[in-house]
């Protein structure tokens, strides 16, 4: 049995199946079992059953794989019957996050978020009615070479047998991809690749604590911003699992993901500018 927070959408008509392989499939629902998502993607799809177990964990997401428009539309068919909120979409209506820009100095004001590169060049100002979307959550980062404890042992003659490993460290850190409007355009914070001198007296010895201050601003400024459910989990101090992230790459598909189903609920509320590629239902934010 799966749960799902959406709402019903016209099913638009069937257009004819198209040789690219240009559609993706996201599906909205939380699954108590995934092998109903597994079964509809070997059985319709063709898919080997190790690749869909590993799509269907994905589940609320987007799945990474490509399908032609007739698959990804039989597939969201099937999934439907299941009681599976899922849509297909067309790689032209997916967000690209690759122009993101690293911002290094926000500073709050009254009229919006101004920000500034690494070098203290004005990059914009983003009045707070279009701040429309705010994905953080925490992830594993580099923290430099490290001497290993132990020295490395060789079985073959050299010069220094002993000589020292380097390893790489690793510790969480925070990042936050933030979405605008008006025009439309992907900022990227770091938590310690940021200043915070905007936060005043506000500002404390610790970096992770001064994201959390700036993130809640963010939220108090823009309360009409769309919160990943990651994001929500870490302004209310949930469980980490629930903001934690195996790598900034799963954060970012993860934030695509929510990028996808901003837009549907959008088009869900104004149906005359649905588009052709949303083939059944949509998540409520």
């Amino acid at each position: 049995m799966s749960t799902t927070l959406g709402m019903d959408v016209s099913r638009p008509e069937p257009s004819e199946d198209r040789g690219a392989e240009d559609f993706r499939i996201a599906v909205f629902a939380h699954l108590d079992d995934p092998t109903e998502v597994t079964d509809v993607l070997t059985a319709t799809a063709g898919l080997h059953p190790d690749d869909a177990m590993r799509a269907a964990h994905l589940v609320p997401g987007l799945f990474p794989m490509r399908f032609t428009e007739g698959v990804a539309r039989r597939v969201v068919e099937q999934m439907e019957q299941q009681g599976i909120r899922a849509i297909a979409v067309s790689k032209a209506d997916i967000p690209s996050l690759d122009q993101a820009v690293a911002i290094h100095l926000p500073r709050c004001t009254p009229d919006g978020l101004e920000l500034f590169g690494i070098h203290g060049e004005p990059k914009r100002l983003v009045r707070w009615s279009d701040l429309s979307l705010l994905s953080a959550g925490s992830v594993p980062m580099d923290d430099g070479q490290r001497l290993a404890a132990e020295p490395q042992i060789v079985l073959h003659a050299a010069p220094n047998p002993h000589r020292a490993v380097t390893e790489t460290g690793r510790r969480p850190g925070l990042v936050l991809w933030m979405v605008c409007e008006h025009p439309w355009e992907v900022y990227r914070f770091v938590h310690n690749q940021m200043s915070y001198e905007h936060l005043g007296p506000r500002k404390t010895a610790s970096t992770m604590r001064n994201f959390n201050i700036f993130l809640e601003e963010l939220t108090r400024q823009a309360p009409h911003a769309y919160l990943t459910p990651a994001t929500r989990a870490l302004l209310h101090h949930g469980i980490r699992r629930h903001f934690e992230f195996h790598s900034t790459q799963e954060l970012r598909d993860y934030t695509v993901f929510h990028l996808v189903a901003q837009r549907q609920v959008s088009q869900a509320a104004t149906p005359a500018a649905a588009s052709p590629t949303v083939a059944t239902a949509v998540p409520s934010p």
